[in-house]
């Protein structure tokens, strides 16, 4: 684990500012993607049910979903530098 500790804080030090941004930040907006593409099919799956209040519910938790998992994402970049 201290291997690759040191090869994140190596990508701050040798690359280039928006290369070692980049870098961190691609599986950061990656991983948010896949939390819309499951939002998207929990939704559709709900909707089958055709109650209103169901889809209601999945759309309001989506934002709180998003707002955790962007959290966590910050979470884990911090840890790893």
């Amino acid at each position: 684990m201290s291997q690759d500790t040191g090869r994140e804080k190596r990508i701050f030090v040798e690359l280039p500012i928006r290369k070692a941004v980049t870098t961190l930040t691609v599986p950061t907006v990656i991983s948010q993607l896949i939390v819309l593409v499951y939002s998207m099919a929990d939704t559709w799956f709900i909707g089958q049910t055709k109650d209103p209040y169901q889809v209601a519910a999945v759309t309001v938790c989506y934002p709180i979903f998003v707002l955790l998992s962007a959290i966590s994402n910050l979470l884990a970049l911090a840890v790893e530098v």
